[in-house]
């Protein structure tokens, strides 16, 4: 019971934005957007940032392009990157001044970007098996695009295999796919527009490309530092129970070892308010090695206070529940592995 808890203590979902489906509009409502990510970099868990380098573009219709000029709308102010941050350092650059006229009343303007990017739902529960999903969202800006006004809605390209470049491979992690997903975001505020409706819901589009860590490098690096200690503790019952000095040495040295262990593994992460997986493989060190000293103690007390004559049978006592104490380390060891991936949604 005890080792279930373990494995599913923090598996709730955090609440992500408000997104709700976008509706149904006509063609002379929408415009299409896509985006060509270049470069991914600077990718930190800590601060859950990262940089990214590339181009989008937008197309739309003779009838958004008649409210543009309308109201004197810069195309840079179209769209904005909702999800980027330290704006003093990113970089928005439209290809032309002025937005190109295609065939049948169309216009298209592309803009290359370069700038950092918060990942708001940034998931950490099956560290260090991570999946992340590094997030760009465009969504329109200008007030008349809001669906209180003209009701503006983004459409991005369903081409998947156009958002990821050349250089979007990150260390430590391999690339697994690419998603595109559209809606409605929608705000508590109104934005000062009092009386109406629907005011603070804007159209957005978000292009997103997921990552897994690599297997075999993140388990070398974390989880066999863990293994290594609890295999000391696995085979320290195996020490006669007559040498007490060695046998209570071995768990609270376990025990410091596994505390730095774990420091060292959080000095990459951001403070969380649930457990990873590697968190839940140190708590059953923890465990053990409190219940391996707790173990010793008991029986360097036990033959200590039995007769000469009695320290055979003593002996033996202890190497039962030694051996008791292995098997339960073994089979919650085995069980964690398992069922802990499980719970931290591995």
């Amino acid at each position: 019971m005890g080792i279930f808890s373990l494995t599913t203590l923090g598996v709730n979902d955090e609440p992500g934005p408000n997104i709700k489906p976008a509706p149904n509009v006509s063609p002379a409502r929408q415009i299409e957007t896509g985006m060509h990510i270049k470069n991914i970099y600077n990718l930190s868990l800590k601060d859950k940032t990262f940089n990214a380098e590339g181009w989008f573009w937008l197309k739309w219709p003779e009838s958004i392009q008649t409210i543009i000029e309308a109201n004197q709308i810069p195309v840079t102010d179209l769209v904005e990157l909702v999800n980027q941050v330290e704006g003093f350092d990113s970089q928005i650059e439209p290809d032309s001044s002025e937005p190109e006229k295609l065939p049948g009343n169309r216009y298209l303007q592309s803009f290359k970007f370069s700038s950092k990017f918060y990942d708001d739902l940034q998931n950490l529960r099956g560290f260090p098996f991570e999946s992340l999903e590094l997030p760009i969202s465009l969504e329109t800006r200008p007030s008349m695009f809001s669906m209180g006004s003209e009701g503006i809605v983004l459409v991005p390209n369903p081409d998947l295999e156009e958002i990821k470049g050349d250089s979007i491979n990150l260390n430590g992690y391999s690339t697994e796919a690419s998603r595109i997903s559209s809606g409605i975001h929608t705000y508590t505020t109104s934005f000062g527009e009092e009386g109406v409706a629907n005011a603070g819901d804007y159209s957005i589009a978000t292009f997103e490309i997921t990552y897994r860590t690599n297997g075999w490098a993140a388990f070398y690096r974390f989880v066999l530092p863990w293994m290594a200690v609890m295999v000391i503790l696995l085979l320290a019952p195996n020490l006669e129970g007559d040498l007490n000095d060695l046998r209570l040495a071995i768990p609270s040295t376990a025990l410091l070892t596994l505390v730095f262990l774990q420091e060292g593994a959080h000095a990459e992460l951001p403070a969380l308010d649930y457990l990873t997986f590697l968190d839940k493989l140190y708590l059953f060190g923890y465990l053990m090695a409190t219940a391996e000293f707790w173990l010793f103690v008991w029986s360097t007390n036990l033959i200590s206070r039995a007769p000469a004559s009695d320290h055979p049978a003593v002996m033996q006592r202890i190497n039962r529940v030694d051996f008791t104490y292995q098997l339960t380390t073994i089979a919650g060891a085995i069980c964690l592995l398992i069922l802990g991936r499980l719970g931290s949604g591995g």
